[in-house]
C-alpha cells in the first residue's frame, strides 16, 4: 500500500493538510484540531535530551506515545467518515478495508514529513502485517545506532492496527535505516509472536527470511 496521488493526479502536501488561521494565531487541520509544525531534527533532539540514555523504559515510552496518538488519529478518521456516510450516527461500524483506512490516515502524515509507507496486508486474516518504512525521520537523525530506534514509530503502527481490528497488537521494528538499512521494516501482529520476532532479530536472522516465516 504505497501512498499515491489522489484520483485527479494531485500529489497531496502538507497545504492540503494544515491550515494557517492568521486572526487566532494557529495551525489547524481540515477538522479544526491545532497542530504545529516542527523542524526534523525535533524529534530526534527532543528523544536525546529527554530519554538518553535509551533504556528499555524509554524505549517503551516513546512505543506508547506512537500507540495511543495512532489510536486517536482513527478516532477521528472513524468519526470522519461515519459523517459523511450516515451523519455520524453509526460510529461503532467499521465497514472499510484496512488498506483505505491506513492509506487514509497515513496521507497527512506523508505530507508533513514523517515518511513514505507500503503496508502488506496480505497476511491480515491472520493478524499479521508488514510495514516497509522510508526516510524515518528518526532513523535519518540517528547516527552510530546499534539498534533499531524506530519505537515512536512502532507504537503508531500497533496502535492503528489495533484500532482497525478490534484486537491489541504489536509492532516490532526487525530492520532500521539507522542501521544502513535502505528503508526500515515492522511486523505487526499478536504479542507472543512478535516476541519472537524480537527473538529472531537479535539472533541476526536476515530480516528477508523474518518476512517470509511470517508470510
Amino acid at each position: 500500500m504505497p501512498f499515491r496521488p489522489n484520483s485527479d493526479g494531485h500529489r497531496q502536501t502538507r497545504e492540503d493538510f494544515i491550515h494557517p488561521h492568521l486572526a487566532e494565531g494557529t495551525l489547524r487541520l481540515p477538522d479544526g484540531q491545532r497542530a504545529a509544525v516542527l523542524p526534523a531534527i525535533f524529534l530526534p533532539q527532543l528523544t536525546a535530551d529527554l530519554f538518553a540514555p535509551l533504556t528499555d523504559h524509554t524505549r517503551h515510552a516513546l512505543y506508547k506515545f506512537g500507540y495511543e496518538w495512532a489510536l486517536q488519529d482513527m478516532v477521528r478518521i472513524r468519526r470522519q467518515v461515519a459523517d459523511a456516510g450516515d451523519g455520524g450516527t453509526n460510529l461503532g461500524r467499521w465497514p472499510l478495508d484496512a488498506k483505505f483506512v491506513l492509506d487514509r490516515w497515513w496521507q497527512p502524515l506523508h505530507a508533513t514529513g514523517w515518511g513514505a509507507l507500503t503496508v502488506d496486508l496480505s497476511s491480515l486474516a491472520r493478524g499479521f502485517a508488514c510495514v516497509e518504512l522510508h526516510h524515518s525521520v528518526v532513523a535519518a537523525h540517528s547516527p552510530g545506532a546499534t539498534q533499531p530506534t524506530c519505537h515512536l514509530y512502532a507504537g503508531l503502527f500497533a496502535g492503528a492496527l489495533s484500532f482497525f481490528e478490534r484486537v491489541e497488537r504489536h509492532a516490532i521494528e526487525f530492520q532500521c535505516a539507522a542501521l544502513g538499512a535502505p528503508a526500515c521494516r515492522f511486523a505487526v501482529g499478536p504479542g507472543p509472536q512478535m516476541d519472537e520476532v524480537e527473538s529472531w532479530r537479535q539472533q541476526r536472522v536476515a530480516p528477508d527470511e523474518i518476512r517470509r516465516r511470517l508470510a
